[in-house]
């Protein structure tokens, strides 16, 4: 098989659901305060009344309409709003799995990693089998270098749910990065098919497709690409690559490649897309 010399697109995606399905559990406090010895009392006092434990306050239920405030705040993506709704509902109830992911997203955005995966911990602690928490966690530990246990959480959310389209494409662009295209392709199918249309996801897709020799299909991701993003430097690059290198259309090459050259190709590239053009014109004499 030929080496492939694709652009390959690592990119990280957030989850931050919307359902309205409660993932949390409920903490019962157990701190209770000390009672100090009372003095010692004369034979004659009588003793005193003991004194009464502070009663544990439940935790109070998050109502719907916070969390429809939650919802719409995810919908609108306002990060302000998703905070204040959030907080709100931690408020009442502290280990709430779905306002803690929510707002250790919102701190991820501002580069606050530690207090994150914190969050996500304590989310983690509470719905252990929610599967976007681990898929989050992958998220932040690649933002801090962890790549390994990055890999760990983004399988461990793939287990609890093998539809997790945001982890599934991480874990893609990992196994594309590292040219393993056999994993890549069931992970990346995995997402395409869970509706995710992200350029990034398709053009890894249609890298580890190539790798396979499905060049038709990988054809179609990259001109589904094309049609909302005519000037996207990688996939034009790529899908000039597949079309003349692998598929032996060099006019159709040679169109994409004027295409390439007009928005100016990646830096890495030039001599590459040289080296493809006269390729392309050769196969046509």
């Amino acid at each position: 098989m030929k080496k492939l010399g694709l652009l390959l697109t690592l990119l990280i995606l957030a989850g931050c659901s919307s359902s309205s399905k409660k993932e949390s559990k409920t903490e019962a406090a157990d701190s209770r305060p000390t009672v100090m010895d009372a003095p010692v009392a004369q034979k004659e006092e009588p003793k005193p009344a003991p004194i009464a434990e502070e009663p544990v306050r439940p935790q109070v239920p998050t109502t719907p309409s916070q969390y429809a405030a939650l919802n719409e705040a995810i919908k609108a993506q306002s990060d302000e709003k998703i905070y204040q709704a959030a907080t709100q509902i931690l408020t009442q109830s502290p280990n709430d799995a779905k306002a803690l992911n929510a707002l250790a997203m919102y701190h991820y955005k501002r580069g606050r990693f530690d207090l994150c995966r914190y969050l996500l911990s304590k989310a983690i602690a509470a719905s252990p089998k929610m599967a976007e928490l681990y898929s989050n966690l992958g998220i932040v530990q690649l933002a801090q270098g962890e790549r390994r246990e990055a890999i760990k959480s983004f399988r461990k959310a793939l287990d609890i749910n093998n539809e997790e389209a945001v982890a599934a494409a991480n874990l893609g662009a990992i196994y594309v990065q590292e040219k393993d295209y056999g994993k890549a392709q069931v992970v990346l199918e995995t997402a395409y098919k869970r509706g995710v249309r992200d350029p990034r996801v398709l053009n890894n897709y249609a890298i580890a497709l190539t790798a396979h020799r499905k060049y038709e299909k990988a054809a179609d991701l990259y001109s589904q690409i094309l049609k909302d993003n005519g000037n996207n430097k990688e996939t034009l690059y790529n899908y000039a690559t597949l079309l003349v290198e692998n598929m032996g259309k060099y006019q159709e090459g040679l169109d994409v490649i004027n295409r390439l050259k007009f928005v100016g190709g990646p830096s890495e590239t030039r001599n590459k897309i040289i080296a493809l053009e006269n390729k392309a014109k050769a196969g046509l004499k």
